[in-house]
């Protein structure tokens, strides 16, 4: 059995849905997560390890440097050789396995089970909706958020997981790391900490809600094209080629709009973290040689906080990317929501019996619809109507008087 094939056994994408999508955003997340909950935990796992062992990497470095500087050699070395061979056996054997089972669960296992366990159940529930919720909205709009809400929240919990560790692992190591040696220098990392908290206050919050403006109107995009695309008889028909065009159009100039704003959002949340971290390395180096060159540190210890300080500096970009990515799909997620985490309005009772079909024939008592339209106005009106095995019944548009029997 192959591991795409023992994980997939497993999680069983398309069997019948539990209970309904709930309407509240970590409800409705959860009510998810809770299904595969197991995967998301080897995730967590295996994201703690893989950030442990990078972190231990510059570290190897700092041992490197104070190796090299013994003054015999030789004997160091010698006394040396146990860890440098743990060091390299993590290197070569311990990271890339770590990576191989990180990469496994991930898309392996999350990416094709998971994303079609949550399109397959919110399509299960979107398609057993009344007749009027199809009516009310745009059929292309109702499968983009169907199809692009199992993304999203499959890769917000997934970079919520990456992003987390590897914060918290680099961070909390360089702190201590360079604590230990000596407190000054760790001041650039608590300053550049405080600052990156305050950057992700500003930035991260109006990237969501520009993420989300972008999503509704990809998605009304998607729902005018699909619409044009389904309608295209009475287009042809009619010879309404040119305001099909201006229907379409008026879509796409607000929906490029949201991404000018979007992008223009973007470059300046690069360009500030780029500065900040371009200060966070100087100042930790400067620091650094200031304290080995009078003698407070050793230039191990330097070796070892600037190798910290860049990886620190370069997950930050990336931690930085993960974070507005989940808010973007956060924000696609609420979108989405309001398609699929809409309870249904045609339910049986409480009390009803499943339906026993004894012999053919159909009995209608006392019904009455309507398409719920503001004015009330019926199209059925207390309606009874027996069909008898056999028989063949239609109904013509004429009005007729309450309560007959047809």
């Amino acid at each position: 059995m192959s591991v795409s094939a023992f994980f997939l056994q497993r999680i069983r994408p398309t069997d019948v849905p539990r209970g309904e999508p709930p309407p509240g955003l970590l409800a409705f997340y959860w009510h998810f997560i809770r299904q595969t909950r197991w995967l998301y935990l080897a995730m967590f796992v295996t994201g703690l390890v893989v950030a442990g062992v990078d972190t231990l990497v510059p570290v190897f470095i700092g041992k490197l440097v104070t190796l090299m500087q013994a003054p015999e050699r030789a004997a160091a070395f010698s006394a040396a050789a146990p860890m440098l061979l743990g060091m390299a056996a993590l290197v070569l054997f311990g990271r890339p396995l770590a990576l191989v089972a990180d990469t496994m669960v991930r898309n392996i296992a999350v990416v094709p089970g998971v994303t079609s366990l949550i399109r397959w159940q919110s399509h299960w529930h979107v398609v057993r909706q009344g007749w009027t919720f199809f009516q009310n909205d745009f059929a292309g709009r109702i499968a983009n958020r169907v199809m692009q809400t199992s993304n999203a929240v499959r890769e917000s919990v997934v970079s919520s997981i990456r992003a987390i560790w590897y914060i918290v692992i680099y961070g909390v190591t360089a702190l201590v790391l360079m604590a230990s040696a000596d407190w000054r220098l760790a001041v650039p990392t608590v300053l550049w900490f405080a600052s990156y908290v305050f950057f992700l206050r500003h930035f991260v919050p109006r990237m969501r809600d520009l993420a989300r403006a972008s999503s509704e109107l990809r998605s009304a995009l998607m729902g005018r094209v699909v619409d044009s695309y389904t309608n295209i008889l009475t287009v042809k028909l009619f010879a309404r080629a040119r305001d099909e065009d201006a229907y379409v159009r008026e879509s796409v100039d607000e929906h490029t709009l949201a991404i000018a704003a979007h992008m223009k959002l973007t470059t300046q949340f690069m360009a500030t973290l780029s500065a900040m971290n371009a200060l966070f390395l100087v100042s930790t180096a400067t620091i650094g040689v200031l304290l080995w060159a009078h003698g407070h540190i050793a230039a191990g210890m330097v070796a070892t906080a600037l190798p910290l300080a860049w990886q620190i500096a370069s997950v930050a970009g990336w931690v930085s990317w993960e974070v507005t990515g989940i808010f973007e799909n956060v924000g696609v997620v609420q979108e989405g929501m309001e398609t699929i985490a809409v309870p249904h309005t045609l339910v049986d009772q409480p009390d009803a019996r499943e339906l026993v079909v004894p012999r053919g024939e159909i009995r209608f008592e006392h019904l009455t619809f309507t398409y719920g339209r503001s004015d009330g106005k019926r199209v059925l009106d207390d309606l009874n109507l027996v069909v008898k095995p056999g028989e063949r019944v239609g109904l013509s548009a004429a009005r007729a008087p309450a309560s007959r029997r047809w």
